[in-house]
């Protein structure tokens, strides 16, 4: 009992925060419209979005469901359709390499053909993120690998899993070169023999080494106030995904673990209170409570259970600026980064839908 008193006495007064605490979204994480006010290449309601990358010549790319999509001026054409579900792409020269649920790796054309390029089960399922680290071997993050929590990653949050792996596939072959991970999320090339990774549920970013990425190097970014995803390298540092936002109602439910039990057991699966892609379509949802909605209006004060954020590491590895959506914004749940000719071109799973971010200078001019 005393552990949720003190729970909800930091939840008054954060500068008091003897546990788990969420810090606050200042600095390059300053709260902004640029999200609200991107144009919209892929309207939403039509497709999900969920990866994202850019071919050698400038054709963006994107996964939704079991389908390989390719986005044009004016439209959006179907490059290939899968057996399964498509967990995560990347790109190696014009031809796409993509994650198929229950396959393996795969690789795809411009054409559409696919050809099987890794079918070890170690990179069979759960995968979350590719990326191609120079000489041309494929890094692969598996967020876990716990049979009943494996692609979910509300179960793995709730469960404290760590059996994420990082996994190398050269020629064909995979071999697992990190294990005992923390849902990682996101991994991209940095620089120096080295890679950044994103690990999910100990909201961090980390330094790794290409020869030996088994143990961190360096932690760059740690106690985030948000559940980092996906990583895109840029000339000017790289773009992180953050398609959960941290709260402390959910906090406080990860130290008291009878009462997580109770919600996971007795609660259906939608209404549990851990963060979501997008939220607010559910009368039922938990947040009913402490008149954080009155007459049907959810206020302020409420934790958000969505956000819409994706943000900028400089070559320093601090975060130089960002971009978001208001708490009421339907433009929530960004799962996939990418960067083209200078523009970031983001994919919202939560809202379904593609946007082209403004320069952060031309952001602010629109609002001046």
């Amino acid at each position: 009992m005393s552990s949720v008193l003190d729970t909800i006495k930091e939840w008054i007064n954060p500068d008091r925060a003897r546990h788990r605490s969420v810090p606050r979204m200042e600095t390059g994480l300053r709260p902004n419209l640029r999200l609200d006010e991107a144009e919209e290449l892929l309207a939403a309601g039509v497709h999900t979005p969920d990866d994202i990358t850019v071919t050698e010549d400038g054709t963006v790319v994107l996964s939704s469901g079991c389908e390989l999509l390719r986005l044009e001026r004016d439209d959006i054409r179907l490059i290939a359709r899968c057996a399964a579900r498509i967990a995560a792409v990347t790109t190696v020269g014009n031809a796409v390499v993509a994650a198929v649920e229950g396959a393996g790796l795969v690789t795809v054309d411009a054409s559409g053909a696919v050809t099987p390029l890794c079918a070890d089960l170690a990179v069979a399922r759960g995968v979350t993120a590719l990326t191609v680290v120079p000489g041309g071997d494929l890094l692969v993050t598996v967020g876990s690998t716990t049979a009943d929590v494996r692609g979910d990653w509300a179960r793995a949050l709730l469960a404290g899993d760590a059996s994420g792996r990082i996994v190398r596939v050269r020629d064909g072959a995979a071999s697992v070169v990190a294990a005992g991970l923390a849902w990682p999320s996101g991994i991209a090339p940095s620089g120096d023999g080295q890679v950044i990774v994103a690990m999910s549920l100990t909201h961090r970013l980390e330094i790794r080494s290409l020869s030996d990425p088994s143990e961190p190097v360096l932690s760059i970014a740690t106690n985030l106030p948000v559940y980092p995803g996906r990583i895109v390298a840029a000339p000017d540092g790289h773009w992180v995904a953050a398609p959960y936002p941290r709260n402390r109602i959910t906090e406080m439910l990860l130290d008291e673990r009878p009462l997580l039990s109770e919600m996971v057991e007795t609660i259906n699966r939608e209404e549990w209170f851990v963060p979501q892609l997008r939220s607010g379509s559910l009368f039922t949802e938990a947040m009913q409570m402490g008149q954080l909605r009155v007459l049907g209006q959810v206020k302020s004060w409420a934790p958000a259970r969505s956000c819409g954020v994706v943000f900028r590491l400089d070559d320093t590895g601090r975060i130089a600026e960002s971009a978001h959506a208001r708490v009421d914004s339907p433009r929530h749940g960004v799962t996939g980064v990418a960067v083209t000719d200078g523009q970031v071109v983001t994919a919202l799973h939560g809202h379904g839908s593609v946007l082209r971010l403004h320069t952060d200078e031309t952001a602010q001019e629109g609002r001046s």
